[in-house]
């Protein structure tokens, strides 16, 4: 091989280096959920997780998932954060059936846990309490409960596509567009954009991008 060889070698390895995506940080992931304690005090103690304990999961998620771009992040991580409260539960009790960090309801969540073959019988052992309108006081793990929204994003739904097929969806949220964002809320997520979520969105896009 010459020595140009070598260096256009050297150079592709590079670049591919610089643009290998980059895992979020604690202070970022902190920053976002406005530093989420869990006091002992809490109700919903058993639930609560500190950017630190959540941290390696998120990432993991991310990697998992194959989402690698800031606006992707920031649509998902914002969800998470305003659907659990930044973190501090994943159940919700006026809803049977409505969990995991970004509060899905009860058919996706059966759906993503009965993806998981060691959680089957579990996840089947809960239908009873859930057509019994109680809600069930179990869900995932936290390696699973943080990669949920992810899972919604790539792999929910009969074809097992997630949101990735629908129109603009994914040019849009890797745009950083708002539109593209409202798009995510309205159309995948199936909820209202509100001032509240898009607030959370905008701080979580502009502290992922280091601003």
């Amino acid at each position: 091989m010459s020595l140009y060889s070598r260096l256009l070698v050297l150079l592709l390895v590079l670049t591919v280096v610089r643009a290998a995506p980059c895992e979020i940080t604690l202070t970022q992931l902190n920053t976002i959920i406005n530093g989420t304690t869990c006091p002992l005090t809490s109700q919903s103690v058993d639930e609560c997780r500190t950017a630190a304990q959540a941290l390696p999961f998120v990432n993991k998620g991310f990697s998992d998932y194959n989402i690698t771009t800031i606006g992707e992040k920031a649509a998902l991580l914002s969800l998470m954060a305003f659907e659990s409260g930044g973190f501090q539960f994943n159940i919700n009790d006026g809803n049977p059936g409505q969990g995991t960090r970004n509060l899905m309801e009860f058919p996706f969540v059966y759906q993503y846990a009965i993806s998981k073959p060691f959680l089957t019988n579990q996840t089947r052992a809960i239908v009873p309490n859930v057509n019994s309108k109680r809600s069930p006081r179990s869900c995932p793990p936290d390696s699973l409960s943080f990669a949920s929204a992810m899972w919604f994003y790539t792999q929910s739904g009969a074809q097992g596509q997630g949101c990735l097929e629908m129109p603009g969806m994914v040019q849009g949220l890797q745009q950083q567009s708002e539109s593209g964002w409202e798009n995510y809320i309205t159309n995948c997520v199936g909820t209202t954009v509100t001032q509240e979520r898009k607030q959370i969105y905008l701080q979580t896009l502009s502290i992922l991008n280091g601003n």
